[in-house]
């Protein structure tokens, strides 16, 4: 009997988070189109939306740390946002430091509208599952995170840290 992908792992094709980057990539071309064509916002703008929606006010940093996205990322995001009168930044006075995010009635709004069609999209994707499979398949993505989520515990120190300007020509080669 053949190995499937995940047993092989011999090719990028077969690799887990390759795959998954690729589903990733076609199903949320689909929905970058109802965010951006439809309602003017970018994915990641929509994740803030929709954290916010699910879980309220909360801090820029809380926000960044529950979406698993880096701060600067989640603050321009933010700003954007604001701009477009979808979230609300309250600043204390007495504390300058500690602002809160939330959404306007807009950004309520919003979220109502496109959260149905996301789902849809989603729902779509999923129907090639039985019942029994998106079960089993819940299960075990679930277990997958716990999983990923305790090697980058345990790995962590080990992992050289991002560096995106390595292998690039310096100037002098250019």
């Amino acid at each position: 009997m053949a190995l499937s992908p995940s047993q092989r792992l011999a090719t990028i094709d077969d690799l887990l988070l390759y795959r998954l980057g690729q589903l990733s990539s076609v199903a949320g071309l689909m929905v970058v189109r109802l965010c951006e064509g439809g309602h003017g916002i970018t994915r990641r703008e929509w994740s803030v939306i929709g954290q916010l929606y699910e879980n309220g006010s909360m801090p820029p940093s809380a926000l960044a740390e529950r979406m698993h996205r880096d701060r600067a990322r989640t603050s321009r995001a933010l700003t954007a946002l604001v701009h477009k009168q979808l979230v609300l930044r309250t600043v204390p006075a007495h504390d300058r430091r500690s602002a809160v995010v939330s959404l306007t009635n807009a950004g309520r709004q919003l979220y109502e509208v496109l959260m149905p069609q996301v789902q849809a999209i989603n729902a779509q994707i999923l129907s090639v599952l039985q019942p029994d499979e998106a079960a089993i398949f819940d299960e075990a993505l679930s277990r997958m995170q716990t999983r990923a989520q305790s090697l980058l515990a345990a790995r962590s120190p080990d992992l050289p840290k991002a560096n995106r300007h390595q292998g690039q020509r310096g100037k002098e080669g250019g």
